[in-house]
């Protein structure tokens, strides 16, 4: 029986269903690894037309973005030998009125067009693709020796979305299906890469809530063989009062969280703390799995988006009623720290500052700002010194462990 070769089931897997011009998907019929043969031409793999360290686009059947548009995601490999995968959910604003629908940080589509503008960098601004936990320059990286599937952000619910009717007055209809999305992504990604022993799911700010909310069928697709971990870099669980009662609900009725995280069940059956009560249930759930928090102590961004609502009403408006101020932000943190004590497999990662994201735009991940360092200070004893922000993922993607660190 003739064997199929790792890089010709990626290629077909990939050329599944939809035309793949960007990845060069050719006819495996003529594939000189289907005749035996594995040495890789001069211009890449002959048959899956992909170089390492190259990014290409793949459509996805049946995923849309807000505005009905089709999107997909993106793949770089390191090597088709390789048994790690990180997939990682694009930062953005979240569409819950017409403020924030509006929102540049806030797309309401991305497809093969976006991408090469995201690939490219925008203007004097360097490119997304290699940067952060993509830069395989960073020798400090630990997982730059990964493949790599970028999920890009277009359906403004925090890629946990399943209402393909939403509506958002003074906005219009919304496909809300972040979430559904990502299911269709999780169809092609995992036969993909078979053999995958690790993954990390990661994301910031509304991929941070991505990484959370998609580990279930993550961790279904990929099988009980592969550990999934979390490392959501600014995005923290806050309870109420920290996030209005009323914005978790409304949130989760406009974008079928409800169906979306149903698995959470009576875990989080409290309106005070949908987000913090599903992280923490997740947690327990999964209780070998490494989940990771990276926030600065007064994110200014993540501060607007938790004071939708606040001080308890929300309604549409054409202005936010009011960021979180940066004391009660910290206070916030501290809170979802506390109700987290418990749970010995959630660690974070706290630096002082108003910095917002760690992991995706910085050209290196210990560099380009001050911030990404935080002292082990014990406020009753002597300084323990300071811990790099790619120590502490190293140990929690290649040992599995977790630490608070924090000022």
């Amino acid at each position: 029986m003739k064997t199929i070769s790792m890089t010709t089931k990626l290629a077909r897997l990939l050329c599944l269903s939809v035309a793949v011009a960007t990845v060069g998907c050719g006819s495996s019929t003529s594939s000189p690894h289907d005749a035996g043969g594995d040495a890789a031409a001069s211009n890449g793999d002959p048959v899956t037309g992909l170089k390492p360290n190259e990014w290409v686009w793949v459509p996805v059947e049946g995923a849309y973005c807000r505005d009905g548009s089709k999107t997909g995601f993106a793949v770089n490999l390191a090597s088709p030998k390789s048994d790690k995968l990180l997939i990682y959910f694009e930062a953005g604003g979240a569409c819950m009125d017409q403020f924030f629908c509006s929102a540049v940080a806030t797309p309401e589509t991305f497809g093969a067009t976006e991408f090469v503008s995201w690939k490219a960098g925008a203007g004097s601004a360097p490119s997304k693709a290699d940067a952060g936990l993509f830069n395989r320059q960073d020798a400090n990286n630990p997982i730059a020796g990964w493949n790599m599937v970028y999920v890009p952000y277009c359906t403004g619910d925090i890629f946990s979305g399943a209402n393909p009717n939403g509506m958002v007055p003074n906005v219009g209809p919304q496909k809300f299906v972040g979430y559904t999305d990502v299911s269709l992504d999780l169809q092609r990604i995992a036969p993909t890469f078979p053999g995958t022993k690790k993954v990390l799911l990661s994301g910031s700010s509304a991929g941070a809530f991505g990484a959370y909310g998609n580990y279930v069928q993550t961790t279904r697709a990929f099988g009980s063989s592969t550990q999934v971990y979390v490392v959501a870099d600014s995005g923290p669980p806050m309870a109420a009062p920290y996030v209005a009662e009323c914005a978790q609900t409304q949130l989760a009725a406009l974008w079928g969280q409800d169906g979306s995280l149903a698995e959470c069940g009576s875990d989080c059956s409290d309106p005070k703390s949908y987000f913090l009560d599903y992280v923490k249930h997740l947690a327990k759930a999964h209780p070998t799995a490494p989940f990771g928090l990276i926030s600065s102590t007064q994110d200014s961004i993540m501060g607007l988006f938790f004071g939708y609502g606040n001080p308890g009403m929300c309604k549409d408006s054409t202005l936010p009623t009011g960021s979180l101020p940066g004391a009660e932000y910290t206070a916030g943190l501290k809170d979802c720290q506390m109700k987290l004590a418990g749970v010995p497999n959630f660690g974070a990662f706290l630096f002082a500052g108003t910095q917002h994201t760690s992991v995706e735009t910085t050209a290196s991940l210990d560099s380009g700002s001050t911030n990404v360092r935080a002292s082990l200070l014990d406020p009753s004893g002597p300084d323990a010194g300071t811990i790099k922000l790619t120590d502490w993922l190293a140990k929690l993607v290649n040992e599995g462990k977790v630490s608070n660190v924090g000022p």
